[in-house]
């Protein structure tokens, strides 16, 4: 996994200054400096990419893009917007005519649950799972 993203990372030329040194030092690494490299870590805090990856890795499941703004309470525009910034570490699937994404690895899942990551994306898990499980309620008429 490591390699397949630091390589296609050094072919974009994401390391301008390519010097091991400057290298990440394994997934996790990896994974964090896109994240900085995505602006995650700006403030004030970019709220609306943060609780539209976070759906992503809370779902479990595949969902559309459709799904996922419902679920964010965001607009469809905002959340493709999103998703094409995050491509490399997402699946994309056509199930049922439909477009489905979901996390890439679960290693990035893993990477998203940190507890340093939640807390400095200042959200909680539990406030995400909180807007699908309302969302789908909603959609219940519970």
């Amino acid at each position: 996994m490591y390699l397949r993203y630091v390589l296609e990372d050094i072919e974009s030329g994401a390391y301008q200054d390519l010097n091991l040194a400057n290298l990440p030092q394994g997934l996790q690494q990896y994974y964090y400096q896109h994240w900085q490299r995505m602006g995650m870590t700006a403030k004030p805090l970019p709220r609306t990419k943060i609780k539209i990856v976070y759906v992503l890795a809370e779902a479990r499941k595949p969902v559309s893009s459709l799904l996922i703004s419902q679920f964010a309470g965001e607009d469809a525009l905002t959340v493709q917007e999103v998703l094409d910034e995050w491509d490399q570490f997402l699946r994309e699937e056509r199930i049922e005519g439909q477009t489905r994404y979901s996390i890439y690895h679960a290693s990035f899942q893993d990477f998203l649950h940190r507890q340093d990551i939640v807390q400095a994306a200042g959200i909680t898990i539990r406030d995400i799972n909180t807007l699908i499980a309302d969302n789908l309620a909603e959609e219940l008429g519970l």
